[in-house]
């Protein structure tokens, strides 16, 4: 998306913050979806969704290592 670090850091809490809005994780994928639409940054619903799988898998898996 062209985001500077600090735009980037910013942008991840507003993703985090929206996980808040309904269960699951469609109020996430819709505020990225959105906002790549706003950008005009042609991703198919498909490839958010995979990213948004791996991203988990991985986050998962740094919890499991640290904890």
């Amino acid at each position: 998306m062209g985001l500077t670090a600090a735009e980037a850091e910013a942008y991840a809490k507003a993703v985090v913050m929206a996980d808040f809005e309904e269960a699951g994780d469609h109020d996430v994928f819709k505020k990225i979806r959105g906002d790549f639409d706003a950008k005009k940054i042609a991703i198919a619903d498909a490839d958010i969704r995979r990213a948004m799988d791996e991203l988990m898998a991985q986050a998962i898996a740094q919890i499991k290592v640290s904890g």
